[in-house]
């Protein structure tokens, strides 16, 4: 029941001024009607604080009270793509910002509570090379001074000089930060000088060769026909490098060196005198010269002739997706995009044995969380982030935890071990480990999700023996599954060939591994009458397909879709001759 508060003064002034003061606490106590504050958000950290200035980057902002349609802004710039992963998560794309400016970032409820992030967002200031000379071309020049030098390195400034030993040359042009061209002064014939490079701030760099003075008229190139570039196709890729790359031009040779970047290529392949292909290497976002240099020393070049771009993954599934909390779970990420030196994190948390298999899967290991869903993000050298909000889900009973051993045939088998035996269940998985009395079965073939084929290990007792599987530390058994007989009558002893196939099938059914073929060869292969013989191989989901040789072709359609163009070699086939 709402109670009136009055307040009592000797002036009105006062009475008013303490009824306003009184509503104003109650108000913010949430005491009036529909006055109740909601939850203000809070921001315990964002990862990473530093991005690009070109933008596009992806953030994580983490903390609590965040609500559907929050906005996020980098000081004035609102962020393009907002992505609210429950409560506690934000993913947030970077808009375009001023190269080396440190911005607030602000967090913003459709409620219009606010709150700012606690460190700044830094824009990263355009990278300086360091200063280095990697060519001087050409490395002789007429005594009387007036020959054109082209000197290739990194880190050339605005108001470079270049020194003949102590001589400064004249004319310079400066292409970009990885070329310049400079006339050389007066020398005198027979003089050798070290060529160097000043930046305007002072810093020096040497020419990996020095300057010949000689006699005859000024030359502009050296060391054979100077090679030139017309065109590059394509004129982009990815910084990650990789891109296949045609060079047309003049003057190559064989043994002709490419660089980008004054980073070498790589399967350079000088097709003619007018054409190259090469394999990128992997640099900085932007553009940059490609140079060409023949063996001789004489090089070619185009400024800004190639462009690399920002190696943006895109992460498509997780599988599993659900596993232990305590973490361990194997897991494969599948996208595009992705480099070698990519990071993971699971919640927050880094993920394990993290291996970039390809452009387009990176395997590894979970970390331990907390129950429910999970952002799972992708790094690639250099920040570019990519992720699902709830890719992961942690639980106490995940689906593996539903993993069960239900049966075991033939369930019984000589002490010698060697005996092919079919394990069923639920909840399989490769990587599967299975004992028999504690022992390690051998050959062990995962099926599907409900079938295992292994091998039974020797037994140095008779009777029965548990079988259990593990999947990702997580067991299950089955209790005397499995007998081990005083003599071989109990069950029959296999052991499957691991390279070729030859002779029957082991007893009566067995796994083998086919060297490839058709059909026909196939039936061959096995010993077996046609007649009686039925094979089964597994498709890319686990699951058993049929074939039988002597059977109507409407049958073994679903054979003839696995296999359209025959059996590939090292392909299990699980065989009965009845």
């Amino acid at each position: 029941m709402m109670k009136e508060i009055c307040c009592y003064t000797v002036h009105w002034r006062c009475a008013v001024r303490h009824r306003l003061t009184l509503l104003a606490v109650v108000a913010a106590l949430g005491l009036l009607p529909g006055t109740a504050s909601a939850e203000q958000p809070v921001v315990t950290s964002m990862l990473p604080a530093n991005a690009d200035a070109a933008g596009g980057n992806l953030i994580v902002i983490s903390g609590t009270g965040f609500t559907s349609g929050a906005t996020v802004r980098f000081g004035t710039a609102l962020s393009p793509n907002v992505t609210i992963a429950g409560t506690t998560a934000i993913i947030a794309t970077v808009p375009p910002g001023a190269a080396g400016t440190s911005v607030t970032v602000l967090v913003t409820n459709p409620d219009g509570s606010v709150v700012a992030v606690p460190t700044p967002f830094t824009y990263n200031a355009a990278p300086i090379s360091a200063l280095a000379v990697t060519a001087v071309s050409p490395s002789t020049g007429a005594a009387a001074g007036g020959t054109v030098v082209t000197i290739s390195g990194t880190g050339f400034l605005p108001g470079a000089t270049v020194y003949f030993g102590s001589t400064p040359g004249t004319n310079v042009s400066l292409t970009d930060s990885t070329l310049l061209t400079v006339t050389a002064p007066v020398g005198a014939v027979g003089w050798v000088v070290n060529v160097r490079v000043t930046n305007a701030n002072g810093l020096t760099a040497l020419a990996p060769v020095p300057y010949t003075f000689g006699s005859g008229a000024p030359t502009s190139v050296g060391g054979g026909a100077q090679p030139t570039i017309s065109a590059l196709s394509p004129n982009s890729g990815t910084a990650a490098g990789g891109t296949r790359v045609t060079l047309l031009g003049s003057g190559f040779v064989s043994g002709i060196t490419v660089s980008f970047g004054g980073v070498p290529a790589t399967s350079v392949n000088v097709v003619n005198s007018t054409q190259i292909t090469l394999t990128t290497p992997s640099g900085a976002v932007g553009p940059v010269a490609v140079m060409v240099t023949s063996p001789g020393g004489s090089f070619g070049g185009v400024s800004n002739g190639f462009t690399y771009l920002v190696a943006t993954p895109q992460l498509a599934s997780v599988a599993p997706s659900e596993g232990l909390l305590v973490g361990g779970t194997p897991i494969t990420l599948t996208g595009s995009g992705f480099v070698v030196g990519a990071s993971v994190t699971i919640g927050g948390q880094p993920a394990r044995n993290v291996i970039v298999t390809s452009p387009t899967t990176i395997t590894a290991v979970t970390p331990p969380g907390v129950p429910g869903g999970a952002v799972v993000l992708v790094t690639n050298p250099g920040g570019i982030i990519t992720g699902l909000a709830t890719g992961f889900t942690y639980s106490a009973t995940p689906a593996v935890a539903t993993l069960a051993v239900t049966g075991v045939s033939p369930s019984s088998g000589p002490m010698a071990g060697g005996t092919l035996v079919t394990i069923t269940g639920q909840g399989f998985a490769a990587g599967a480990i299975v004992t028999i009395g504690g022992v390690p079965a051998t050959n062990v073939t995962v099926l599907g999700p409900t079938q295992i084929l292994a091998s039974t290990p020797a037994s140095s007792v008779s009777g029965p023996a548990t079988v259990v599987v593990t999947v990702n530390n997580f067991g299950n058994a089955l209790n005397g599954a499995f007998t081990y007989t005083s003599s071989s009558t109990g069950g029959t002893a296999t052991t499957p060939p691991t390279t070729q196939t030859s002779g029957l099938a082991p007893g009566s059914s067995g796994l083998f591994v086919f060297r490839g073929g058709s059909n026909a060869d196939l039936a061959v292969a096995t010993g077996c009458p046609a007649g009686r013989l039925v094979l089964w191989a597994t498709d890319t989901k686990g699951q058993w397909v049929g074939y039988i040789p002597t059977a109507p072709a409407v049958i073994n359609v679903s054979w003839e879709a696995l296999f359209p163009s025959g059996i590939p070699a090292g392909t299990p086939i699980y065989v009965r001759c009845s």
